[in-house]
């Protein structure tokens, strides 16, 4: 992983472009900062993906069920559809989100401050799906 977050700093984007085989779940558990933002292009179907490493890997590390959550975010051949049909999320920051409170105290402030309003929604939203 340390070769995508060098190509990261290298580039000076603000987010980059990787193909599938450039990104390994395991690289994940390396200490990747959030804001590693980058476009993950599955070459074989054109699907790309937007993605924060950084929350990528601190959601493997940190939150129930997450590498299983991150296995299925980086697998391409899943429309978000299919990851929100599963998980009722579309984004891995809707998945941290939902992440215990305890884990989420570690982050920054802003950040926290973001997650507990969109923690707030994604519950009616949840729950008002589930009524329907």
């Amino acid at each position: 992983m340390n070769k995508v977050v060098e190509k990261f700093l290298r580039a000076e984007e603000s987010i980059i472009f990787l193909s599938t085989d450039e990104i390994s779940i395991n690289d994940l558990y390396d200490d990747i900062p959030i804001g590693v933002r980058v476009v993950v292009v599955n070459n074989k179907n054109g699907r790309k993906r937007v993605m924060d490493l950084g929350l990528l890997s601190f959601i493997m590390k940190n939150c129930e069920n997450g590498r299983y959550f991150v296995e299925r975010y980086l697998d391409l051949t899943r429309s978000l559809d299919d990851i929100q049909e599963e998980f009722k999320v579309f984004t891995e920051l809707e998945y941290l989100a939902l992440c215990p409170d305890d884990k989420i105290k570690m982050l920054d402030k802003d950040l926290q401050s973001v997650l507990q309003k969109l923690k707030t929604y994604l519950t009616r939203r949840i729950k008002k799906n589930n009524e329907l």
